[in-house]
């Protein structure tokens, strides 16, 4: 089956994991620099914005995709994506705040936060809800989890570099680093959607959902800028005004 894509939500799905990536970079910060409760409840929140952004990017990207055949979600299963995605992010911050962080150390993370950002991918697909059977090209599977790690390698680096200070702090040089984190995360995204192969089967049934993909694929967005919103904000309220924007 000849699959399409909607140019707008594939627009907006990088807008969405350039943001969430930039936020990343501002988190990297602010858990680093707190202490005790304060650090937990930035690790939590932090976790949580973090997770939604790159869970977001997926789903809306996967919104975006289409073929001459129906498809549904199952919401408990897109939750669960949802809930992976945070965890995966959750991992990356505890890394990212560690006071050092070694090669053995980045490589074990960015495997276990690729592993977990492929998860959150597969497990997305998998409440997929439509009259055909999906299997994946096994060398194209194998290449997005690759990228995953690498992606997630590429991130973990980027974040404890602009925490150190290593690179500029000023607002361009964020936002060209997370150009280059969101790019690489829509890689995989990509790659994995360009493994996966549709059987038709016209006999299977498929519920029909409430809403159409591109009213859920609005509502997500807006919930995901609500959430990365907020966690700005709170960084701004709680940071220096010449530490946030220089």
């Amino acid at each position: 089956m000849t699959a399409t894509y909607n140019f707008y939500l594939v627009v907006l799905s990088a807008l969405i994991a350039v943001l969430a990536s930039y936020t990343t970079l501002e988190l990297a910060r602010k858990v680093t620099a707190s202490q005790g409760l304060t650090r937990r409840l930035w690790l939590t929140g932090g976790a949580i914005a973090m997770g939604t952004g790159i869970w977001s990017m997926h789903f809306v990207a996967m919104l975006a995709f289409s073929i001459p055949i129906f498809i549904g979600y199952n919401l408990m299963i897109v939750l669960a994506s949802l809930i992976v995605a945070i965890l995966a992010s959750l991992q990356a911050l505890f890394i990212i705040c560690r006071p050092k962080s070694n090669a053995q150390i980045l490589l074990s993370g960015s495997i276990a936060m690729g592993i977990g950002i492929a998860s959150m991918h597969y497990i997305g697909m998998a409440a997929m809800e439509m009259p055909a059977t999906l299997r994946y090209k096994p060398s194209l599977f194998l290449l997005s989890v690759a990228i995953a790690i690498a992606v997630s390698l590429v991130a973990l680096k980027l974040a404890i570099r602009f925490r150190e200070g290593v690179r500029s702090k000023r607002t361009g040089s964020k936002i060209f680093n997370a150009f280059i984190m969101g790019s690489a995360v829509l890689s995989m995204h990509y790659t994995g959607m360009a493994a996966a192969v549709f059987k038709p089967e016209p006999s299977k049934l498929v519920e029909a959902p409430g809403l159409d993909n591109l009213s859920l694929a609005y509502i997500v967005c807006l919930g995901t800028l609500l959430i990365i919103s907020m966690t700005i904000a709170s960084m701004a309220i709680n940071s220096p005004s010449k530490d946030f924007v220089s």
